[in-house]
């Protein structure tokens, strides 16, 4: 096996990664990060230093020398670097030549900075400096060109079939509406520039010398991107998050030229509670499902819309609590864990192991007693206390922590954030990397049209057979607080609970926690007036 070091101008960035031929039999991979970008072809890793793509580098300044408060940098070759920019200067001997300075660009060798004191002139000492253009998230490949896009919404192109080379007449800038660049995209034979407000479509025209890329005038729309990290590509078709200046965040997505927004108001009230500055995305298929996943680290949820039913569901990934002792004794079949601060909430997941009495060992859904006691459900005859060196694991819910996503050999894999483990998605798993899966349906606000008081004599779930035991609950006061937990058995011919109170509105919520699948399709009320 072997090995390749990235030489990389600032680590810990993440990659957007493009295939492509580059001849018979023989497959080459172009790869950037924001500040650099590497090509990958018959073995051979090539990182790409031509100086008018727009990356970042660490040069070696032929002199810097000081007028009043302006330094002027002298630099050996030619760079692409632009006014505005941020410089970092090092290694002078003056320290004060030395730190993060705005730069005021001149001609193609040569920018000048504001300098505090009045260091000699030249500089002395072993100088780098450190500056470039950011490219936005996104790579395109359209008839043997790359294109990139920088923060500036300036697109460039390489050298037809060579990613290697770049020239400095191959741009053109969307520039249709004011606004940066967020990301670049392709749908179908279309290059795709998401900016901040706006939206900005070109192809490919064949001119020459400069891009090739010509505008669609026509498609231009006010709809923006909101985090190019949320850009992700599925069946021919590009999801973002999305946002106009009249709006708050949404989510697009995009067929073609035809721009659609998918998202709910429910969906909408957490994009806009979230900074978007931490964002994952990608797409997966499932089991027959097209799925848009869109993770925001910032308020801790993930986002997982079904294309091919047209829902959304919240995914979330459980991290195992160190273990905790604890007692058992049951009474009548409910068993109850005597548990300090426990931490746990009615319906979680816990793993007890360690009781010599096997049926109290394994993965419970527990109910909520007190802030030191929970229960679960045992046979009757189960021996009272339990008897061993008993232990009981809690999780800690987040959002999914598969922040990466890869097909490979008919694979769907995915990339744990921290601690690198690559697992593969798969509908016949029951447990998510040992860790239990914790299923919820909640229902919105049912009133039966209208506002009268109701009795609800029973609840049966409806849904595919396939035993074990839910959890359901229900809230009276728009999800401020719910009743407690009773169980439900899913492998009952009918799967009902009795007795279910009265009501003027309600939402239901079930839960369930254990090694087997779970369809739900609809819950069954039986209502009768007040």
């Amino acid at each position: 096996m072997t090995t390749y070091a990235l030489s990389v101008t600032v680590a810990g960035q993440p990659f957007d990664m493009m295939q492509y031929n580059a001849a018979e039999s023989l497959t080459g991979i172009f790869f950037k990060s924001a500040y650099d970008a590497f090509n990958f072809e018959n073995n051979v890793l090539t990182k790409i230093t031509d100086a008018d793509y727009p990356g970042w580098s660490v040069v070696t300044p032929t002199s810097i020398t000081r007028s009043g408060s302006t330094a002027t940098v002298t630099l050996p070759s030619a760079v692409n670097w632009e006014s505005g920019a941020t410089a970092t200067v090092a290694g002078a001997a003056e320290t004060e030549y030395n730190g993060d300075f705005v730069i005021s660009v001149t001609d193609s060798t040569h920018f000048t900075y504001t300098v505090t004191g009045t260091p000699a002139t030249p500089a002395t000492g072993t100088i780098t400096i450190t500056c470039g253009r950011t490219t936005v998230p996104g790579i395109v490949y359209l008839d043997s060109y790359f294109f990139v896009m920088d923060t500036n919404a300036v697109i460039y192109n390489s050298a037809l079939n060579d990613p290697t080379s770049w020239d400095a007449l191959d741009i053109i800038t969307a520039e249709k509406e004011p606004g940066a660049g967020v990301a670049l995209a392709k749908s179908q034979s279309y290059v795709i520039a998401l900016k901040e407000w706006s939206t900005e479509f070109f192809y490919n025209n064949g001119n020459s010398p400069g891009s090739p890329l010509e505008p669609v005038l026509s498609a231009f729309t006010l709809v923006g991107c909101a985090s190019g990290e949320s850009v992700a590509a599925l069946d021919e078709t590009i999801y973002w998050v999305s946002r106009a200046r009249q709006q708050g965040p949404a989510v697009h997505r995009m067929a073609g030229l035809e721009q659609t927004k998918i998202s709910t108001p429910d969906v909408d009230r957490i994009l806009a509670a979230d900074a978007l500055d931490d964002v994952y995305s990608y797409g997966v298929k499932i089991a027959g499902h097209s799925f848009y996943v869109l993770g925001l680290r910032d308020t801790g949820v993930t986002l997982a819309f079904d294309a091919t039913s047209g829902t959304w569901a919240r995914w979330t990934s459980l991290t195992a609590r160190a273990p905790a002792s604890c007692t058992i004794a049951q009474t009548g079949g409910v068993a109850s864990i005597t548990w300090t601060a426990h931490g746990r909430s009615d319906g979680d997941p816990v793993v007890i192991s360690g009781a010599d009495q096997s049926a109290y060992n394994g993965l419970q859904q527990v109910r909520y007693v007190d802030a030191n006691t929970l229960a679960f459900d045992v046979p009757a005859a189960t021996t009272s206390p339990a008897t061993g060196t008993i232990v009981a694991v809690g999780y800690d819910e987040s959002y999914f922590k598969y922040s990466r996503y890869v097909a490979a050999s008919g694979r769907d894999l995915v990339l744990h954030e921290t601690t690198g483990e690559l697992c593969e998605i798969s509908a016949d798993e029951t447990l998510d990397n040992g860790a239990p899966i914790f299923f919820r349906a909640r229902t919105g606000k049912f009133d039966n049209g209208n506002e009268q008081p109701k009795s609800l004599a029973s609840l049966r779930v409806v849904g595919l057979k396939q035993g074990g035991t839910a959890m359901v609950r229900w809230s009276d006061d728009d999800y401020a607080t719910n009743s407690k937990c009773r169980p439900v058995d899913l492998g009952a011919e009918n799967a009902r609970l009795r007795r279910c109170g009265s009501f003027r509105r309600r939402s239901f919520e079930l839960m369930h926690v254990g090694e087997s699948a779970v369809q739900v399709a609809a819950l069954e009320l039986d209502v009768a007036k007040g």
